[in-house]
């Protein structure tokens, strides 16, 4: 087996590399930040005693039992997502503006006219957004002239600083048998093969490639484009004891929608490399998935200023297909373009996510602020892929159990009360997933969150903003011995209109 730090060296510093389904793919695909209505975005999700507001679904249900009307939310966004690359000195950056639904619900409340014993009952039905994948990435630099004879392989196994990705091509080629182009991968160096783009030297007995014949010093570019999110519809129920203890249940269907573009282009612009002139190679990943999930919950208000809750996520069970294909063109200098197309490969597998378990307590001075602290536990290494064929995840099952951990999160929200207005802010701590951590990576999330609201008796509207933001290490391929920065920051502007009956 593997040793788990490089295992984990491999998974942080490629994360948006397509290689199958993998343990990377795992962990996208489990990571919640709450969202829903603007005033739990804008207290950063912390509101798992509080309750009240169709947001808190998703995280307490028992908050469906605090409503005492009927209400209806509406919540658009408006989503800025800014990344920076660093490539061999290079740096570049890009931002990216979508527009999306955070949130649509209606709660309805049935009021038994009894103020001990059974109060109320209350039922929700809506959508909340529970994570965006949208961002584009670019990287580009001129690789470092280095003069022939050098291996195609990584500086530690005898090769150059620098590379090509035609050299990836090149030793899967070499690493797949005696010659037989039949016996190369569609998707990858088969592509290369036909398009020209590796030959074989039948005095060497191996694949070649021009860039590392003539000598390294062309230009690269690699772009990533992902776009998707994740996103709730629940249904719940929620009921009121004595106006003291309070539970909840919801049952969810989860939808799962990404994509993933990434197109690597090379370019021999200075006219020092024989025959070669560029190519361009795209790798376009679609998943489409739906899930089912489970929430339980309770609040409990031993006196009028405090309020404890604890809430229960089971496992959400995704039925997940993935489309995959990739394209490669050529251009020489005495030759004519080349194209090759891989097929469609079409595979449909299933994904356990991790439970969860939340802790929270609040504390409301009745017309002036409330606070609420969130402490939530989410085993990472509990998730599990299955395909119905028990060979096909073995070594994925056996990462994600090597390479994650339990961890915990913590939020921390405050409202003030200023009426008719309040004013919001909110903190949340995102800990590692990962058994190790590397130096120079950041595995945790910080989200910072603010916001303000005007309410009425029949009306409200809220207005906030949350920022969340990582910086990683990439490879642009294997062979890559230049590792990229990426720092990436999404900052969301969202509003809730709200009418209560």
């Amino acid at each position: 087996m593997k040793n788990i730090y490089s295992i984990l060296l491999t998974i942080l510093i490629t994360p948006l590399m397509v290689i199958a389904q993998n343990e990377t793919d795992a962990l996208r695909y489990s990571r919640n930040y709450f969202g829903g209505t603007t005033r739990v975005s804008s207290m950063a999700g912390a509101f798992g005693a509080l309750g009240g507001d169709f947001g808190s679904l998703s995280i307490n249900p028992a908050g469906l039992g605090v409503f005492r009307t009927t209400e209806f939310t509406l919540s658009p966004s408006l989503s800025f997502d800014k990344t920076k690359g660093s490539y061999l000195g290079q740096e570049t950056s890009d931002i990216q503006n979508q527009f999306f639904l955070n949130n649509l619900g209606i709660v309805t409340t049935h009021l038994t006219g009894k103020d001990n014993g059974f109060v109320s009952v209350s039922f929700g039905v809506g959508y909340n957004r529970l994570n965006n994948f949208h961002r584009n990435v670019i990287l580009q630099a001129r690789m470092p002239a280095v003069t022939p004879p050098v291996s195609t392989e990584r500086p530690e196994n005898g090769g150059s600083s620098s590379s090509s990705y035609l050299d990836n091509f090149v030793n899967y080629a070499n690493g797949a048998g005696p010659f037989n182009p039949d016996n190369l991968d569609p998707f990858y160096e088969e592509l290369a093969w036909y398009a020209d783009l590796i030959y074989y030297d039948s005095s060497a007995l191996s694949y070649q490639n021009d860039i590392n014949y003539s000598g390294y010093g062309q230009f690269q570019r690699q772009t990533i484009n992902e776009r998707g999110g994740m996103g709730e519809y629940t249904f719940g129920v929620g009921t009121n004891f004595s106006n003291m203890v309070y539970f909840g249940a919801t049952f969810g269907i989860d939808q799962l929608r990404f994509s993933q573009d990434i197109v690597t282009l090379e370019e021999d612009d200075l006219g020092s490399i024989d025959y070669f002139n560029s190519f361009r190679f795209g790798e376009y990943l679609n998943v489409f998935g739906t899930g089912y999930s489970a929430k339980f919950g309770m609040i409990i208000r031993p006196i009028s200023l405090i309020r404890i809750g604890a809430a229960f996520h089971i496992p959400t069970f995704y039925k997940i297909r993935e489309e995959f294909n990739t394209e490669l063109r050529g251009t020489f200098d005495e030759v004519s373009e080349t194209h090759e197309e891989s097929p469609v490969n079409t595979f449909e597998y299933w994904l356990r996510t991790p439970y969860r378990a939340i802790g929270s307590v609040g504390f409301q001075i009745p017309k002036i602020a409330t606070i609420n602290l969130d402490y939530e536990l989410v085993d990472y290494s509990t998730m599990n892929m299955n395909s119905g064929y028990i060979e096909d995840f073995i070594d994925v099952n056996q990462g994600i159990k090597d390479i994650y951990k339990l961890t915990s999160n913590l939020r921390a929200g405050a409202e003030v009360v200023i009426k008719p207005f309040y004013l919001r802010a909110g903190i949340a701590f995102y800990g590692s997933p990962y058994v190790d951590d590397i130096p120079g990576i950041n595995t945790y999330n910080m989200l910072y969150a603010g916001g303000f609201g005007f309410r009425s008796e029949k009306f409200f509207f809220d207005f906030g903003a949350v920022n969340i933001s990582n910086a990683y290490k990439y490879d642009l391929y294997d062979e890559d011995a230049f590792n990229a920065t990426i720092d990436g920051r999404k900052l969301n502007f969202m509003t809730t209109l709200g009418f209560k009956f």
